[in-house]
């Protein structure tokens, strides 16, 4: 009837009615006030409940079910408690992310502050890593190629990196490409380029490792932003307030993908040595 059985209505009928005895004799009006606006629970299904209720095979004895009732209702309780202590981590969790410059950064590229705050966990500091490809190897999206020169021809997503993050960026992918972002301009673009089509499944194929070029793409848009920041900070002299971060902008990302790439900082020019001609004496 209720897909999650620990969703607040699911527990709000376990909490009222402990026993298939006490759900299969409830008066319909009770059952829907419990219901609340939890729609997925129709009058139809709700007569169903009861009547499988009332077809309950569990146990009969009194003292048997005082005691499965008391467990019951402090394990809810438990549970309940539980969840509003993860609730209130999660909330001051994306309290801290929205202030953080990194949070900033990060979530202006269309991540979620969970994720956001799953990332910046990962990195510690963006200096550890000492370029792109070191970062994305860490989160396990680093390109792996074989090669024999003769016969194997092999490319695909290193095995390295952390489980977590490496399964969270893939989620981060999914999400991105469904919105209207140049991350799914360019997904679709390397679908459509890459990725044969298989008349008898009606799909195209090898779509992971357009994932995988995607996901690469955020991580080095990561590290570019996260260290142009931390350079701008290690710039700035003690007590003054630092300039806002630099963010995500999709326009320059737009412009970067039509071929007008702009880099994030301008780097100096290279100091030249000019060779006079040597001096002839007299």
């Amino acid at each position: 009837m209720v897909k999650n059985p620990n969703s607040p209505t699911a527990l709000l009928l376990r909490e009222r009615f402990p026993t298939p005895a006490a759900l299969a004799s409830a008066s319909m009006s009770s059952l829907l006030e419990i219901r609340g606006k939890a729609y997925v629970l129709s009058d139809a299904k709700l007569i169903e409940l009861q009547q499988l209720a009332a077809q309950s095979i569990g146990t009969r004895d009194l003292l048997r079910q005082r005691g499965l009732v008391l467990e019951q209702t402090q394990l809810i309780r438990e549970l309940q408690l539980l969840q509003q202590h993860i609730e209130q981590l999660e909330q001051e969790i994306k309290t801290i992310v929205e202030q953080a410059r990194e949070g900033k950064i990060l979530a202006s590229m269309g991540i979620g502050l969970i994720q956001v705050a799953t990332i910046i966990a990962t990195i510690g500091n963006i200096e550890n890593f000492p370029n792109a490809g070191s970062l994305k190897s860490h989160f396990g999206w680093a390109p792996a190629v074989a090669q024999s020169g003769k016969t194997l021809d092999w490319t695909g997503q290193t095995r390295g990196g952390l489980r977590t993050i490496k399964q969270m960026m893939f989620l981060v992918v999914a999400h991105v490409i469904k919105q209207d972002t140049q991350w799914a301009l360019l997904y679709h673009r390397l679908v459509e380029k890459r990725c044969p089509y298989d008349e008898r499944r009606g799909v195209r194929v090898g779509r992971l490792r357009v994932f995988g070029r995607v996901a690469g793409q955020m991580i080095e848009t990561m590290y570019a932003l996260l260290k142009l920041d931390a350079e701008v900070l290690s710039n700035v002299p003690n007590g003054q307030e630092p300039p806002a971060p630099t963010l995500y902008d999709p326009d320059v990302h737009r412009r970067h993908r039509e071929g007008h790439y702009q880099p994030l900082k301008s780097s100096p020019r290279k100091a030249s040595i000019t060779l006079l001609p040597p001096i002839l004496s007299e």
